[in-house]
């Protein structure tokens, strides 16, 4: 009788490590990518929400509600909404410099907090990360749609992430650093 061969040789075993990083290697990006795409459906869509109570209590109440208000205007809800970057209750500021400086650098570690302002007749809320990014046409450079330094209308051009305005090359502005 002959020697009979079992197991696979050293080769095949290489060579099935090697189409398995392959596909991990193709398939992560994705995954992470379908990972941030659902944290900013979720934020934006947990900011309707509370759009859409703000819009309630003017009704009710004939004006928009106070910056003190803004928290017990959430805890009407059975389950509190948070952030699902870091996981923690949205607060509220109306310190667009505070609001602008704890976003410098994508930092995400802040993305609870959220900018509210309000006037006898409208409101404004900005969150983050912004749907979207405003690159001038002029300097090449693009900014979070809170920042002091946009460009005029005629010259602005609407991105939907960072790194789409990376790739088209512009590069982020020095002040609100996107």
């Amino acid at each position: 009788m002959g020697n009979i061969k079992r197991g696979f040789s050293f080769l095949e075993i290489l060579i099935v490590i090697s189409i398995l990083f392959i596909l991990a290697s193709l398939s992560l990006p994705l995954y992470f990518s379908a990972i941030e795409e659902a944290k900013r459906n979720t934020q934006h869509s947990n900011i309707q929400l509370i759009i859409k109570e703000i819009e309630i209590f003017n009704l009710k109440y004939g004006r928009y509600p106070y910056l003190n208000e803004m928290q017990n205007l959430l805890s009407k809800f059975s389950e509190y909404p948070t952030c699902p970057y870091n996981n923690q209750q949205y607060t509220f500021t109306s310190n667009i410099t505070n609001f602008r400086n704890a976003f410098k650098n994508n930092n995400f570690k802040n993305a609870h907090i959220i900018f509210y302002t309000y006037g006898e007749k409208t409101y404004t809320i900005f969150y983050y990360p912004p749907k979207f990014y405003i690159g001038n046409k002029e300097t090449k450079k693009f900014h979070y749609p809170w920042c002091w330094t946009l460009p005029s209308s005629q010259n602005q051009v609407f991105f939907k992430t960072r790194d789409e305005a990376i790739e088209k090359g512009y590069a982020p502005c020095g002040n609100c650093l996107p």
